[in-house]
């Protein structure tokens, strides 16, 4: 799905002007190179049929020549030639080290580090990449919890998830990986606050809908939005070092009251999260609102002796000790 958008994409941008034929091209061709790469990666045979990416046939078979003329594919076949698999791995590698690029070192939001991911694969060349994966710690996963490859197409290995009919109610789960590939579904998880390694309580659940508690919040969603999640049950261990069973969003403490810093949400990345840390805003510190602005946002909050303000989408970030009233 997301391949047809960015081809719908390129192709109105070629048509009004703004792109050249040769790089919608290049653009469309290495798009189906990595489908067919990603459609037998793991040691299945090589497809027999294309993939669905919302080309005609003839916009089709123009490209498979091109991936052919260009050595990627073999002649008569949709098998892949050892070039060919270099090539989708390399394009495979440079978008989830973007990803993970962007999501550490940026202030972008989720819902634009694909986009803007899909556009830099096809430029940044194979020493880029290794000089992000080194700027990065050399990281096996990208921010949603898909594996990075190495230059010569190992892949970390990947937990078994729990499917649907595995989950049951009463039971904390840990995210493995969101998937992005459903816009609607990643966008309103992402607006919870869920995120790989976000750890929450399955409280209810239906075939039509189902209620999670996390951070201190209670969620009600489509019972097919927890198939863009790949969950595994959180150990004792890990809720309890997480405080997930006892945390709140500061967004929820209430005027004139005291508590303590107990964490950073996992969703809190990148700048924003050594920012708000340089703040003051670690396990341990205390607390308090000083004021909310007239509008109710920003609020002013007294941690370390100092008031500092942020905006709400900011202190949602904030974990704390649930105050006693």
């Amino acid at each position: 799905m997301k391949r047809h958008r960015h081809l719908d994409l390129i192709g109105w941008l070629h048509r009004i002007g703004l792109l050249p034929q040769r790089l919608t091209r290049r653009t469309a061709s290495e798009d189906l190179l990595k489908a067919l790469y990603e459609a037998h990666s793991e040691g299945s045979p090589a497809p027999t049929s294309l993939p669905n990416l919302g080309l005609s046939q003839g916009a089709t078979e123009e490209l498979l020549t091109e991936l052919r003329g260009a050595g990627y594919l073999c002649p008569n076949s949709l098998e892949l030639t050892p070039e060919g698999k270099r090539r989708a791995i390399e394009l495979t590698r440079a978008h989830r080290l973007y990803e993970l690029y962007l999501a550490e070192h940026s202030g972008y939001s989720p819902e634009d580090w694909h986009r803007l991911a899909h556009t830099k694969e096809h430029e940044l060349t194979e020493e880029e990449h290794e000089r992000i994966a080194k700027l990065l710690g050399n990281p096996l996963f990208d921010p949603h919890g898909d594996p990075i490859p190495t230059s010569e197409g190992i892949r970390p290995d990947v937990p078994l998830a729990l499917s649907l009919e595995e989950l049951a109610p009463h039971t904390w789960y840990f995210v493995l990986h969101i998937e992005d590939d459903e816009p609607v579904s990643y966008q309103r998880l992402s607006a919870l606050g869920l995120t790989r390694d976000s750890i929450f309580a399955l409280e209810e659940l239906t075939p039509t809908s189902c209620t999670i508690r996390y951070e201190g919040e209670t969620f009600t969603f489509p019972t097919s939005m927890l198939l863009a999640l790949t969950l595994r049950q959180a150990s004792e261990k890990e809720v309890t070092e997480t405080h997930a069973d006892q945390v709140q969003r500061l967004t929820r403490l209430p005027l004139g009251t005291e508590t303590k810093v107990l964490a950073l949400s996992p969703a809190c990345r990148g700048a924003m999260r050594r920012r708000l840390m340089d703040l003051g805003f670690v396990p341990g510190s205390s607390i308090s609102v000083d004021m909310h602005s007239p509008l109710g946002n920003p609020s002013a909050y007294i941690v370390r002796g100092a008031a500092i303000a942020l905006r709400e989408d900011q202190a949602r970030y904030i974990l704390i000790q649930p105050p006693t009233l």
